[in-house]
């Protein structure tokens, strides 16, 4: 018997119900762009279309999920489609460019996002994709455990979970339907890359030791974290627009900043509350 998959804009593909996935699994895990990973690991969980597992009912795992593949692989796309229908998500949209996602995204707003991290101009696609549907909640795949740059990168591009290229297929249902339900997922490799990374920028931020400031110094500090103009400082201690910048200029050398921006934030951190001085 054979079973049709309409995605959103207009792909259709066709498998054979008696086929087993993990036959084709087998063969693609072995490429370096697949972004399942070892999904070979976990055989037991692909049982042609269907899931055998205890205590899930009829209605499937991901009932009721709107799910978008954004992968320029056609034959990986089509498996995930296949492979997630099967869980009970309505069929997913399907994207492998700019044109397509924006496509995908005005067809229906969609929960999660997947994002496979080996297609071309992935960071855009990514970036892109949390512009155009702010509300929905994204997964990376393909990332390697020990790729610090991709994993903080894919952090500060705002999304919701990870999913390893030594990760299974039921990690990668577990994400979805934990990002799906508004929470977070990733690895203990990636949450230690993540946190070295935010000590790293905690320390960075830090004064130097020994740091001293004039009551001079603070006055401006205070004024520049109060957003205020070197002629507004100027005006409010009575003194020329020059030696405020002069003033400035020493604050951001002693602070080891470059901008009045980035001295204005740290002075939250480095100035005693007001009423206390």
């Amino acid at each position: 018997m054979n079973r049709r998959y309409v995605d959103r804009v207009g792909i259709v593909t066709a498998s054979d119900e008696g086929s087993k996935p993990f036959q084709v699994a087998s063969a693609l895990q072995s490429h370096q762009f697949w972004p399942l990973g070892d999904l070979h690991r976990r055989p037991s969980s692909l049982r042609g279309v269907e899931r055998h597992r205890e205590g899930v009912d009829e209605v499937g795992l991901l009932c009721g999920a709107r799910i978008l593949i954004v992968d320029d692989c056609k034959l990986y796309r089509d498996y995930l489609v296949a492979l997630i229908t099967s869980e009970g998500s309505v069929t997913p949209g399907v994207a492998w460019d700019w044109a397509s996602l924006v496509a995908a995204v005005e067809m229906s707003t969609p929960t999660v996002i997947l994002v496979n991290m080996r297609t071309r101009d992935s960071a855009m696609l990514l970036r892109q994709a949390l512009q155009l549907s702010p509300s929905s909640r994204v997964v990376v795949l393909g990332v390697s455990g020990d790729d610090e740059s991709e994993i903080v990168g894919c952090a500060e591009a705002g999304v919701a979970g990870y999913h390893l290229r030594s990760e299974t297929l039921d990690d990668l249902i577990m994400a979805i339907q934990k990002v799906g339900a508004g929470g977070f997922l990733c690895s203990p490799a990636v949450s230690a890359i993540l946190l070295n990374r935010i000590s790293s920028l905690a320390a960075q931020r830090q004064p130097a030791k020994g740091l001293v400031l004039t009551t001079r110094e603070v006055q401006i500090l205070r004024m520049l974290e109060a957003g205020l103009s070197n002629r507004e400082i100027a005006d409010q201690l009575c003194i020329a627009v020059h030696t405020v910048k002069n003033h400035v200029h020493s604050l951001l050398t002693k602070l080891g900043v470059t901008s009045r921006a980035q001295a204005a934030a740290l002075a939250r951190t480095i100035l005693p509350a007001e009423n206390s001085l």
